[in-house]
């Protein structure tokens, strides 16, 4: 994710009444029965300059702590590096791992999702480095499988923007790939959207030259493209091709699940069009986003209003605040926002008619033991809130806890849902214990089922998580 330069920052390495008490979601009134705000109060998860998948453990702990802030939704970065941070077949034939080496065996989305869904937070993976192939300081290997992929310069030469070698994202070949792997990523995993960024779609206005491309421009315009890089006529002409291929990744992304979002954490309109090709507002009148990040990234309160009101400035972005939820920076390195400008930033955006806002990044809101999130759900998040893409909270319950008894020498568990639908049945055989999972149930809102039994002292809980993956097979 890019931070604007007005933070002299430039790009990031990985481009982020009573409060409840923490496990209060799993005991709450029927999702039915409580009328609740619809905001989204989301997170990005990167993996640089953050400890959040440096163990199992790790994303337990963290979790907890923003479901104990009010988070109803988390974009954790499942595609960086060069490597993506969940089992893949698609990366493994591209780059030759099925996910990032770092973790050794373990697949992080899939640790998230059990965590985050345990909560009732929904998880929408976050396709961070788009069509980057990695970074020069930690080179990805698409681009040496596949050279001819390689997105060119005027100048013939491979196009390296910011220390990113970019993929040609106008070419068949990096789309089918990048295709492939958020359409693999939401079929394999119970996942409740995608999110692309500022490099899905996107390309540096110094790329384009490649010889197909530009024999696609000479035969649609009668004329080979200009030297200009931001030739008017010569940017939206790309800009059109990667809007095409959103709406193709899109109708992919809707085929698997028509309730998966389809989000887009994009550059500032200021210079995404210009310097990326990012036509964000024809993506908005064409229908193709189901929610939208602008990243308002600063340090002050004055600073984010200014950003907030230009936002708005821009019509077609006023017209649509419903789909508008601006990325607030929370931390970066030694950066940690305060108590008021964290306040400030969501009543600004409550203010403004926002739909709500995303952190960036996780660090922000649990360091220092998850301070700033206390203060956020002492305010603004003292209440629950349903995500504005969801008629109500039933989508993604929190876990169903089950109840122990004995019968006939046995421990028997056994769980009442609130929500009528396919369970997940997880068990965990010793408190702090890794938990496994047993199987699937299908769950009758106000019917105790029986999910397990076993030997008195065996267990020591079980829980049940609504599968929506298991519902639309």
């Amino acid at each position: 994710m890019l931070l604007p330069l007005a933070l002299c920052l430039g790009p990031t390495l990985a481009s982020a009444g009573s409060p409840h008490a923490p496990h209060e979601p799993r005991t709450a009134p029927s999702p039915r029965a409580v009328e609740v705000p619809a905001e989204v109060r989301g997170v990005w998860i990167p993996n640089s300059h953050s400890s959040f998948f440096e163990s199992r453990e790790n994303v337990a702990a963290q979790m907890q702590l923003l479901a104990d802030a009010g988070i109803n939704v988390v974009f954790p970065v499942v595609w960086s590096k060069g490597h993506t941070l969940f089992d893949s077949a698609v990366a493994e034939a591209v780059v030759g791992a099925r996910t990032d080496p770092r973790y050794g065996e373990r697949d992080p989305l899939a640790e998230v999702l059990h965590e985050a869904h345990r909560h009732g937070i929904e998880v929408i993976p976050w396709f961070e480095y788009g069509f980057a192939d990695g970074h020069v300081t930690f080179p990805g290997k698409a681009l040496v499988k596949h050279p001819e992929w390689a997105a060119l310069g005027v100048d013939g030469e491979p196009v390296v923007k910011n220390g990113f070698p970019w993929m040609n994202s106008l070419a068949p070949g990096p789309q089918r790939f990048l295709t492939d792997l958020v359409v693999e990523c939401a079929t394999r995993y119970d996942v409740d959207g995608v999110q692309g960024d500022d490099r899905l779609p996107a390309l540096p206005a110094e790329a384009g030259y490649d010889p197909e491309t530009v024999a696609r421009y000479t035969a649609a315009t009668g004329s080979p493209p200009p030297r200009d890089i931001h030739d008017a006529a010569w940017t939206q002409w790309r800009a059109d091709r990667l809007t095409d291929y959103l709406a193709v990744l899109r109708d992919a992304v809707k085929a698997v699940s028509p309730d998966l979002v389809f989000s887009m954490a994009p550059g500032a309109p200021s210079w995404a069009l210009r310097d990326y090709l990012q036509d964000q507002r024809t993506w908005v009148e064409r229908g193709l986003v189901d929610a939208l990040h602008p990243q308002l990234y600063t340090r002050d309160m004055a600073g984010y209003r200014g950003m907030v009101d230009a936002t708005l400035a821009i019509e077609w972005l006023g017209k649509r605040r419903d789909l508008v939820s601006p990325g607030v920076l929370s931390s970066f390195r030694d950066y940690f926002i305060s108590t008021e400008l964290a306040l400030g930033s969501v009543a600004t955006n409550r203010e403004r008619g926002f739909a709500g806002e995303v952190w960036f990044y996780e660090r922000g809101l649990v360091r220092e033991g998850g301070s700033r999130g206390r203060d956020l759900r002492k305010g603004p998040y003292r209440e629950r809130a349903r995500l504005p893409w969801r008629e109500s909270l039933e989508w993604r319950p929190a876990a169903v806890v089950a109840a122990r008894s004995e019968v006939d020498g046995e421990e028997v568990w056994t769980a009442t849902a609130e929500v009528t639908g396919s369970y997940a049945v997880w068990v965990q055989d010793a408190e702090g214990s890794p938990w496994r999972r047993l199987g699937s149930r299908r769950l009758t809102a106000g019917h105790a089922t029986k999910l397990h039994s076993a030997q008195p002292g065996s267990v020591a809980a079980v829980e049940a998580l609504i599968d929506r993956r298991a519902e639309r097979e």
